[in-house]
């Protein structure tokens, strides 16, 4: 899915519903500790996804003492990595984001906000080009450059949809102003956003767009909390035109949702940010396990504890608080401050004791009963020879099959990632390795109850595979010939190695139907980050729950300090 730097956007939303935001009765430090013998440490934080990393590694910039229990034998939840060994050496696969951007260089993506914050980063390649093939041709997408990208709408879509563009920009604008108006790092789920949010960026908010965008919110009804077909609908954008599709892929890529269903501000600042002048994509060197890496090492070199194969079986709780957690081999890894869950909201509440579960969870980060999943994954991973192919075969490629079905609609559209084109270490010499997955739409009751071991899973497995070994095969017609290992991953895998129940990728909260939960259990001394709290399923929103929960356990001085060492720094404007 697209991991974009959108969520600048989450800004407003956050601190028009901060004030209201329930905080921790429990007592705050401001002191250093490392991990006591005894297994206590000021925050445990349960799993070690990229929202919990995001977490770990600023409380402990803040000075925290912070022990992280992942239970897989690798860090990085949805971003981990794995590797298979052939005769010609070693490839490195990525098991889920694939596409970044606002990475490389101080941006208002909340996770390269993180990492300035943390002072940790991988190294990162850059690139501007995308491949998208569509039912009216090959579409070349490029970031920084609205002229090339009408350019293509022109050639594929007519002067019409040139024309449906150019309104859209025009009706996003003030939208993307309010949006865009604070960075992610700034914010806190309480009064104290006034002095880390309000008060440095409000002021610099343009008056004129702020009254264009009243305006809009009261005649046209964009709201940056509906659905972005809204702001199509405000510019005349049929739903015919190549605009409206175009948007459509790029709320789903966003959300595993459609433009109807996909949150207004994700896609606003998307359009703003993609194509800002200069702007490009990343990857990061190493892949996705690269980032989990440098989050950790924000942790460990702070005297923090980073546990792998360290599974939790249930939270500790004394007097209806939440104070710990007891891991699968009896230990117990206590806190003084604060427990933060980076697990999903359907193994959450599983975590918590039936005797102490509250008597209402609805509209809380517990509430498993009532979120909604997103359709599960397929995944195809091959390592494969590059022999005769042109050295600028490109990051990625994306298939969609027809605009006729619904976007979200089962085998429509397929993600292809060739990250080895910009990181040599990804495979061996004169190889490549790419992933392809139907993102979001594999139904996981197809796959239910079906042994794993069996010929009928193994047999199931390569007939679902042929939509995505076609959807490579668009660009490199002998990839199967080429291909020295290649596996394929159903929403069994998912849910086995990354324990997301059902194989979702995440929550489906649909636009203006129901907020996300945020990040305050109904337990005392309880935190909920990741994709079920925060709106968005990729990897910005994930670092931008991190965000918020280290914002409710740090006081605002300690907050404060940061932006200003941030500012000195550069990296925060």
């Amino acid at each position: 899915m697209v991991t974009s730097s959108a969520p600048r956007w989450l800004a407003c939303l956050a601190v028009c519903a901060a004030l209201q935001a329930p905080t921790t009765g429990r007592a705050r430090t401001a002191s250093v500790r490392g991990a006591a013998r005894d297994g206590t440490s000021d925050v445990v934080v349960v799993g070690s996804g990229i929202g919990g990393l995001s977490a770990a590694a600023l409380l402990a910039k803040y000075g925290y003492s912070v022990t992280v229990c992942e239970s897989h034998d690798r860090i990085g939840g949805c971003a981990h990595g794995f590797e298979r060994r052939a005769a010609a050496g070693s490839f490195h696969f990525d098991s889920g984001p694939s596409l970044f951007s606002g990475c490389s260089a101080p941006s208002s993506n909340p996770l390269r906000q993180v990492l300035d914050a943390v002072g940790e980063t991988p190294e990162w390649a850059s690139y501007d080009e995308w491949v998208m093939y569509l039912p009216e041709g090959e579409f070349r997408t490029r970031s920084g450059d609205r002229a090339a990208f009408e350019a293509e709408l022109r050639r594929l879509g007519g002067a019409s949809a040139a024309a449906d563009w150019r309104r859209l920009l025009a009706a996003n604008e003030a939208l993307a102003e309010v949006v865009g108006g604070v960075p992610p790092i700034a914010l806190r789920a309480d009064p104290g956003a006034a002095a880390t949010a309000l008060a440095p960026y409000a002021p610099k908010l343009d008056p004129a767009l702020m009254a264009r965008f009243g305006l809009e919110l009261l005649t046209k009804g964009i709201d940056p909390s509906g659905p972005f077909s809204r702001v199509l609908d405000a510019a005349n954008v049929p739903p015919t035109s190549l605009v409206y599709r175009w948007f459509d892929f790029l709320a789903f890529a966003l959300s595993g949702l459609p433009v109807t269903e996909t949150s207004a501000a994700a896609v606003s600042f998307m359009i703003k940010e993609f194509f800002a002048d200069g702007a490009v994509m990343d990857a990061p060197l190493g892949g996705s396990p690269a980032i989990a890496d440098a989050l950790a090492r924000a942790v460990t070199s702070r005297g923090g504890e980073v546990l792998t194969r360290a599974h939790v079986d249930e939270f500790v709780m004394e007097d209806g608080a939440c104070v710990g957690c007891r891991l699968r081999d009896g230990s117990v890894r206590r806190a003084r401050e604060a427990v933060v869950s980076n697990a999903p909201v359907w193994q959450t509440l599983n975590l918590v004791p039936a005797a102490a579960r509250p008597p209402r969870l609805e509209g809380t980060c517990l509430d498993a009963a009532n979120t909604p999943m997103t359709g599960s994954f397929l995944h195809l991973h091959v390592g494969f020879d590059a022999a005769g192919l042109p050295e600028d075969l490109g990051v990625h490629h994306i298939v969609v099959a027809d605009w006729d079905e619904p976007i979200d609609a089962r085998d429509n559209c397929v993600f292809v990632a060739i990250p080895s084109t910009l990181d040599g270490g990804a495979a061996p010499d004169g190889h490549h390795v790419l992933h392809a997955y139907l993102p979001a739409t594999e139904p996981y009751a197809d796959w239910a109850g079906l042994d794993r071991a069996s010929a009928e899973y193994k047999a199931k497995k390569e007939a679902r595979a042929e939509v995505l070994w076609k959807a490579v095969e668009r660009f490199i017609p002998d990839i199967r010939r080429r291909a020295v290992v290649s596996s394929v991953g159903t929403p069994l895998t998912h849910e086995r190695f990354l324990r997301r129940e059902g194989g979702t990728f995440g929550p489906a909260f649909k636009a203006g139907d129901r907020a996300f939960p945020g990040h305050k259990a109904p337990v005392d001394g309880l935190f909920c980050c990741g994709d079920s709290t925060f709106p968005g399923i990729g990897v910005p929103a994930v670092a931008g729950s991190g965000i918020a929960v280290a914002h409710a356990i740090a006081p605002v001085g300690k907050h404060l300090a940061l932006l200003s060492e941030m500012r000195r720094a550069g990296t925060l404007a």
